[in-house]
Formats: C-alpha cells, sequence, structure tokens
C-alpha cells in the first residue's frame, strides 16, 4: 500500500495544479477517487526507481514512453525542456530564420527605395 500511494504521490505530485485538475476532470468521467491527489510530496531520495519494488517495471514504461514522445505542435515545442540542447537549437533556428528574413527584407526594400528615387530624379 504504501509503495502505491508514493506512485501516485510520483504520477499526481501534490503541489502541481495542473495534475490535479486534468486527475479531477478524468476522475468525474471514470469515477475515480479523488482523494487520490492528496498523496504526501516525495522527497528526491524516494524518487528513485529501484526504491519501486512492484510498480518498478510499469514505471520503466511509463518513463520509456514519456521519453520516447516526440511534440507534434509549436505550443507543445515551446514547454518541452526534456532535451534543453534540441529545445534552443530548434527556438535559434525559428530566430534566425525569421531574423534573416526580416534582414534582407528590409535591405531589398531599401535598395527599391533607392532605385525607384534614382529613377525620378537622374543626376
Amino acid at each position: 500500500m504504501e509503495e502505491t500511494l508514493r506512485t501516485l504521490s510520483l504520477l499526481l505530485p501534490p503541489h502541481n495544479t495542473e495534475s490535479k485538475a486534468w486527475f479531477k476532470k478524468q476522475a468525474k468521467r471514470w469515477y475515480l477517487d479523488v482523494e487520490a491527489t492528496n498523496c504526501e510530496h516525495l522527497e528526491d531520495d524516494d524518487r528513485q526507481i529501484m526504491k519501486f519494488r512492484y510498480w518498478h517495471d510499469r514505471l520503466t514504461i511509463l518513463k520509456e514512453a514519456f521519453d520516447d514522445a516526440e511534440p507534434k505542435s509549436v505550443k507543445q515545442w515551446w514547454r518541452d525542456k526534456r532535451k534543453p540542447v534540441q529545445w534552443y537549437n530548434f527556438w535559434l533556428a525559428i530566430a534566425l530564420i525569421v531574423g534573416l528574413t526580416v534582414f534582407f527584407g528590409l535591405i531589398q526594400s531599401i535598395e527599391g527605395a533607392l532605385q525607384v528615387y534614382k529613377a525620378y530624379h537622374p543626376s
């Protein structure tokens, strides 16, 4: 029982309001016990996978599924911080593309304006 409560605390962190709201919504739909979100906070040492004897295999499968999932929308890319190097590279590439597009567009606009000016005012 103690390990099941620790597992619930791991999956539904007591101080995470988003997970509590999600679980309450699911509890209404599937007739679950809302009290499952009232578990105690786990210390870092208690979160070690080796400390879970009965739920170890299922928690490992769940972690692998979480790690293998890739973001599918821009909003998910923005919030996904599991791979910080990939996250920063993605947004750096987006910023570089937008920045270069604006830069070259501005240069082209200035050059076009100069050509129009020279066409009407030849020296």
